[in-house]
């Protein structure tokens, strides 16, 4: 073959791939166009037309920056600097349309550079429309911020409520605990006594669960304020058990407890703790059938003192217990099982731990029973208390 035939070949060759590129890039989905440092373009795909219905010139140079959204200007600008040989920049912005709308457009740029010299010959971009994609995380986070928005005011509210909600309910109370106890004098009839007791006990349950929930809501809103002072491990867990001796033995439960022999004492919220204590037995007493034990077991070392309430109940499967401790989830959601409660008990049990720096872990075997424990930090209320 002859230096003609050869020269021919070649300039085939080159004028073959050439249109191959041209090809790939005019029919490309994306925009892709080449260009001076100084904005000029040499070549735009035709995706810019079926795109943005734009023109080169339209865009070429400072021009772009016309149809660019107001609010994305800076965001823009990120991709009108010149990139460091081997380095690319991006960014997502709004481009108006050559109807007159607006749609959201992902844009790199890397430079072209001699290999030899290290001179910056011309720049390419690609570009694509991923207004769809925009507007789903758009649409997504608008979702979650209204999901926050109303969470806080729902916190805020019930928060506000304290008052309003406990006020009534604790006269209630008060005036069927003084008819109960025949203050004035006898009811008149043992069902007017036994209705009394009902309504006692029903409002009883009623203050605790909207304890909870206001707690609750509290600790979400951040304004459950702690009231530090000394207290008496040992004498607090005393007063909890001998507050439901009696729903033990109702229920034919035991109920029993061990104690260190030397005193105990933390500077915690007294509240708060004997809150802890009474959701922990309550659960227990609540969820262990009759003639089974409900322990508690107070222990302190290693600058910690542990709380435990152990059960023979009827435990908690392995798969559920990463639940337990989130608000108003229950083990069983069948409300022949669940035992009745909101589900708050643990959840608010772990955020007051948390406000005191402890900890609570669960420990559980479905047909066994129960452990459940709370730790607190004994260095700290140590140096608080001196």
């Amino acid at each position: 073959m002859s230096v003609e035939d050869r020269r021919s070949a070649k300039d085939q060759d080159c004028e073959k791939a050439y249109h191959a590129y041209r090809l790939m890039a005019e029919e490309a989905s994306d925009i892709v166009i080449l260009h001076e440092p100084d904005g000029h373009i040499f070549f735009a795909s035709s995706a810019l037309e079926r795109i943005l219905k734009r023109t080169a010139a339209e865009i070429e140079q400072q021009k772009f920056f016309d149809l660019i959204h107001p609010d994305d200007m800076q965001e823009a600008a990120k991709v009108n600097a010149v990139p460091l040989p081997g380095k690319m920049l991006s960014a997502t912005y709004r481009t108006r349309h050559g109807d007159g709308h607006y749609i959201w457009v992902e844009t790199t740029t890397r430079g072209i550079y001699d290999h030899k010299t290290g001179e910056l010959h011309n720049l390419i971009s690609v570009s694509r429309d991923v207004t769809e994609r925009m507007n789903h995380e758009l649409a997504v986070k608008a979702a979650q911020e209204r999901a926050e928005s109303a969470n806080k005011a729902k916190s805020r509210f019930l928060a506000n409520m304290s008052h309003e909600l406990r006020t009534p309910l604790n006269a209630v109370i008060g005036f069927t605990d003084l008819m109960r106890q025949r203050t004035f004098g006898p009811l008149g009839s043992e069902r007017y006594e036994e209705y009394a007791t009902l309504i006692y006990d029903s409002g009883q349950l009623l203050l605790d669960l909207i304890s909870d929930m206001l707690d609750m809501a509290k600790i979400e809103a951040g304004r459950l304020e702690l009231n530090y002072e000394r207290v008496d491990v040992n004498g607090t867990v005393e007063d909890c058990v001998r507050m439901l001796r009696d729903r033990a033995d109702n229920n034919g439960l035991e109920l029993t407890l061990s104690l260190p022999e030397e005193p105990l004492f933390l500077i915690a919220d007294k509240r708060a703790v004997k809150q802890v204590l009474l959701n922990l037995l309550t659960n227990a007493l609540k969820f262990t059938p009759a003639g089974g034990h409900v322990g508690v077991i107070v222990r302190y070392g290693d600058s910690l003192a542990t709380i435990t309430v152990r059960d023979t109940g009827v435990g908690i499967p392995a798969k559920e217990l990463p639940r337990l401790g989130n608000p108003f989830e229950q083990v069983n959601s069948d409300p022949m099982l669940a035992k009745g409660g909101s589900g708050l008990g643990l959840a608010l049990v772990r955020a007051l731990m948390e406000k005191h720096g402890g900890k609570l872990s669960i420990e559980s075997e479905e047909g066994v029973g129960t452990a459940v424990c709370v730790t607190f930090p004994l260095i700290a209320n140590k140096r608080a208390a001196a």
